[in-house]
């Protein structure tokens, strides 16, 4: 596997925890999951609907779109109040899942044994973190960008409750074959297993 990193890098900090405010999903000897912090399988939804005040596990009060402290559930679905209209949070997920060992990219993984098993296990990680937190999600995606369209250099598995929110982010997730773009996992897989 590849050495450490030549500057401080992000994901070596978040998988240290050390001085970051990152929330871990999963943390193990070899790998740490969180949200990413742009996620592209996310969104918020406006509803106008009937709700009676027995339903909700918390009284009702006005919140911002940045402190979702003031949230309560509603027949199961996380939701706040926000100028009278109610907005249910999906729960769609876009998940990072970093070895704790840094490695650069997915060129610096090689056809042997246990680079194939540290992507298995990343694989299992998000697949797990996805049917916990995204159960009602009927499609998912993972996978790796690829030089030089990856935007830290430290390997990380894209981990998609879809549908994309905006639509148009399914285009940051597309193969663009010999150039590289991204890779689901699967292909990875047989391209770096041993002969």
């Amino acid at each position: 596997m590849a050495g450490g990193p030549s500057s401080p890098c992000i994901f070596c900090e978040i998988a240290r925890s050390s001085s970051t405010s990152t929330t871990l999903l999963h943390t193990d000897d070899k790998v740490v999951a969180f949200q990413d912090i742009k996620p592209s399988a996310f969104r918020l939804k406006t509803r106008k609907i009937a709700y009676r005040r027995q339903s909700i596990q918390r009284p009702l009060s006005y919140s911002s779109l940045i402190d979702f402290s003031s949230t309560f559930h509603l027949s199961g679905v996380p939701c706040f109040i926000l100028f009278g209209q109610l907005i249910l949070i999906l729960l769609n997920r876009h998940y990072l899942v970093i070895p704790v060992e840094h490695i650069a990219t997915v060129k610096d993984l090689k056809r042997r044994t246990e680079d194939v098993s540290l992507v298995n296990h990343m694989l299992d990680v998000g697949q797990t973190l996805l049917k916990r937190d995204a159960p009602q999600s009927e499609q998912h995606r993972f996978g790796f960008h690829q030089p030089p369209f990856n935007s830290v250099n430290h390997l990380h598995l894209h981990c998609l409750a879809l549908p994309f929110i905006p639509k148009w982010k399914h285009m940051k997730y597309l193969s663009l074959g010999p150039l590289g773009g991204f890779i689901e996992a699967e292909k990875l897989l047989e391209k770096i297993k041993p002969l």
